[in-house]
């Protein structure tokens, strides 16, 4: 089962955990609390792994960090400043994680969710 404690641990072991393991207690819960949603709005809980958790968690902190996230969550494409020029491809979700999990399923509804 995914738990908290289980995707810390997971994290914990991991070699660029360090902006996770700078946070407070709180900021912990709160990073794990936000990936861990976010995945399940693409996969079924029973999908979701430790590791899938902890792979996003990292690639969320590493957006927040980078502050590229807040750009991407806005639907920015393509940003530039003082002739830099950054063109974000992909989504919210790390492509480690959609390594793991595959495909995020769509919003679509199927016929067994008709029903």
């Amino acid at each position: 089962m995914v738990t908290n404690e289980s995707i810390e641990e997971y994290i914990k072991k991991m070699h660029d955990k360090d902006l996770f393991m700078n946070l407070d207690d709180e900021q912990k819960d709160s990073s794990i609390f936000s990936a861990l949603e976010l995945l399940k709005d693409h996969y079924r809980p029973s999908k979701i792994t430790d590791r899938a958790v902890a792979l996003q968690v990292l690639y969320m902190l590493e957006g927040e960090d980078e502050e590229y996230a807040k750009l991407k969550r806005h639907g920015v494409k393509n940003y530039a400043v003082k002739g830099v020029s950054v063109t974000f491809d992909g989504g919210e979700i790390a492509s480690s994680v959609i390594a793991i999990l595959g495909e995020p399923r769509t919003k679509k509804a199927t016929v067994g969710q008709l029903i």
